[in-house]
Parts: structure tokens; sequence; C-alpha cells
């Protein structure tokens, strides 16, 4: 029998998700059953319980996915000698990456998702733990500018952070609720309330 590969695994796992994304748009998190994900993928039931257990681990794997693919970019941040540049990077990052989510209809699901965190503790904590790791290095980038004068001292680099994820997050929910809603047109209004405090470069 040949070898499975990890590449494989990766491409199955993600065309799992990416169907069960589908089915979440179209029907919701709550109607979607596994029958319906493996009907979308075309697989057996066997080959998707093979890689996700439920609708939940499914959902899970995809905030991984997202994490994973940003932890480089956080790292790099994090080391950078000009840490205000590199706060202006990581946000056109994840702008950008909204913006191409938003085309599968990613921001629908992670609404959903975030519903249901509230009544499912190990949903919960996954997305704490992604968001414990964002507030931190955003917090540490943060803090690094305030060392150098770049951003004003006496305000908490925590706030700051967690404001940065509040821009992120509410048009996160705004696109859910209106896939019209522009994408560059909010980052330009961000960078220009951000100018006091993050100067553009």
């Amino acid at each position: 029998m040949p070898k499975v590969t990890e590449a494989y695994r990766v491409a199955r796992r993600q065309q799992i998700i990416d169907a069960a994304y589908r089915c979440f748009v179209r029907k919701g998190l709550n109607q979607t059953t596994m029958r319906d994900i493996y009907d979308e993928t075309e697989l057996s039931a066997g080959a998707v319980y093979h890689y996700f257990d439920s609708k939940d681990a499914i959902i899970e794997a995809s905030f991984e996915f997202d994490y994973e693919r940003s932890l480089a970019l956080f790292k790099s941040a994090i080391v950078r000698d000009d840490p205000v540049k590199a706060l202006h990077e990581l946000l056109d990052f994840f702008f950008q990456g909204l913006e191409s989510a938003a085309t599968l209809g990613a921001p629908q699901v992670n609404v959903q998702s975030w519903g249901e965190a509230l009544v499912k503790p190990p949903l919960l904590n996954t997305i704490h733990r992604f968001l414990n790791s964002y507030l931190e290095s955003l917090t540490k980038i943060i803090s690094k500018a305030q060392a150098i004068g770049e951003i004003d001292q006496s305000l908490d680099p925590s706030a700051i952070g967690r404001m940065l994820l509040s821009l992120y997050y509410g048009l996160e929910l705004q696109k859910a609720l209106d896939n019209e809603v522009e994408i560059k047109p909010y980052v330009r209004a961000v960078k220009a309330l951000l100018f006091p405090i993050v100067p553009p470069r």
C-alpha cells in the first residue's frame, strides 16, 4: 500500500474544511450535518471522519490554519527594528486576508462559530488561545514602539492591541452581515484614525 504523504493529508484536510464552509454558508452551522459535509466533499463518511470527528473539530482546524498562517509574520514583526512599519504591514496582511476570505463566506461562518463557542467550552478555549496569542504579539510590538517614542507611552499597550483586534473583528462582523461592505476604504480610514498613535510610513 502506498505511503500517504503529509502533503496529501494537509490537502485532504483542507478539502474537507472548504467543503464544510460551503455547507455552513448555505445552510448554517447548526443545520449542516456531517453527512452534508461528506456529500459535499464527494468522499466517504469514513474518509471524512478519519480527519475530523465533528463539525466543531473542522471549525477548530480552520482557526488553527489561520493562526499558523500568521505566526511567521508576527514573529518577524516582533524583532523588527521598525515596529511601527511592522504594525502597518500586519494591518495590511490581515485585512487583505479578510478580503479573500470573504469571497468564500468565511466571515458568516466565523460569526456563527463565535456564537457556538459561547456554549461550547472546548471551542471557546481554542478561540481564546489564538486571540491571546495575537494580543500578546501585538502588545510586544506596541511596547517596542513606545520604548523608542513612536507611540504614546501613557497608553496601555495591551489596550491598543485590543483596539486593533476590535477593528479587524468588527469589520469581519460587518462583512458577515453585508458582504458589500468595502474593505479598502475601511483600511484607509483605520490608518487615518490611528495616525496620532501610529504615524504612517
